[in-house]
């Protein structure tokens, strides 16, 4: 009895060596001890079986314990294929000005992230909330997705939406309601806010695009009476496609809401959060991330002019 006491004091004393930060590992110690103690007169071979079971044990506390606690070396970074400036994919990478601001901030850190192109949005988001992706730039904050993704304040970028007319047309669209009696597009994949997406289910004729330029299209040839997109990224479009002075924006108010860096919550390794809202915060009120912002937004205009069609 005693040799065994000595023995497990010993192996106590470097098992509190290796867990000194981790308080919830040196009190599962006690419990631990005790449990081996109680099993001291019991036959040889069932005292084997449990100090195997005990070091297992030991050994999956003290890796958990450590990979929570190391620093991220590299990550993986994906989002939203389709809200240039902020956020785009060209079908190998995710780009835009919040994957870059992002990426400038966790290089200083160390921290080495990769972007990678996942497809459509809801996809996106299940591979975040399962741990495949690491980390999405620029999302929209609900509660549900708080359960598995971590949001990081302050929101890189407020998120508004125009509703687009032909010139001299629908004039008087100041509500939902005008909505009801035209036909309208928006593209696919593209939250317009909880509340007007019901509504919208419930009480409008919208088309959704798979080519988020179709759209404009379309209203340009008088397909539709109506288009919605995200405020810069109709602004966009139009100038992209020449449309600039065909269109206006009617008065309808359809929705904004902020975008947020989110982190999945099944990462398992830790990122200097509080080093990113900081610098995040310093960007947005410097005029860097706007500078971010303008710089994407011709970068986003190269790319879409190299993929049009000749």
């Amino acid at each position: 009895m005693d040799e065994i006491q000595a023995v497990f004091n010993k192996k106590e004393q470097g098992w509190q060596a290796v867990m000194t930060n981790s308080l919830e590992c040196k009190n599962s110690l006690e419990p631990i001890k005790s449990g081996l103690l109680f099993f001291v007169d019991h036959p040889p071979q069932l005292k084997h079986i449990l100090l195997s079971a005990l070091g297992l044990t030991l050994l999956f506390v003290i890796s958990t314990a450590h990979s929570m606690t190391r620093l991220c070396d590299n990550i993986l970074l994906s989002g939203h294929p389709n809200l240039p400036p902020i956020i785009w994919g060209d079908y190998q990478k995710t780009l835009g000005a919040a994957p870059e601001l992002v990426s400038n901030i966790l290089s200083k850190e160390g921290i080495s992230v990769n972007s990678d192109y996942q497809g459509g949005i809801n996809r996106v988001l299940r591979k975040l909330q399962t741990g495949e992706i690491d980390l999405n730039p620029a999302m929209v904050r609900t509660p549900e997705l708080e359960k598995t993704v971590q949001f990081i304040e302050p929101p890189i970028y407020t998120q508004k939406y125009a509703v687009l007319v032909k010139k001299g047309k629908h004039k008087n669209l100041d509500s939902w309601d005008d909505l009801k009696k035209l036909l309208g597009v928006t593209p696919k994949g593209l939250s317009l806010g909880a509340e007007f997406d019901e509504f919208a289910r419930k009480n409008l004729r919208l088309i959704r695009t798979f080519h988020a330029r179709q759209g404009l299209l379309m209203l340009n040839v008088g397909r539709v009476d109506y288009a919605i997109y995200p405020d810069i990224q109709g602004d966009l479009f139009m100038s992209l496609l020449d449309f600039e002075g065909r269109f206006e924006k009617a008065s309808v108010d359809i929705a904004s809401f902020k975008l947020y860096v989110g982190v999945s919550r099944k990462l398992d390794c830790k990122l200097p959060l509080e080093s990113l809202s900081k610098q995040l915060s310093y960007m947005l009120n410097s005029g860097q991330a706007d500078h971010t912002v303008n710089d994407n937004l011709y970068k986003w205009m190269d790319f879409s002019l190299s993929k049009r069609p000749r």
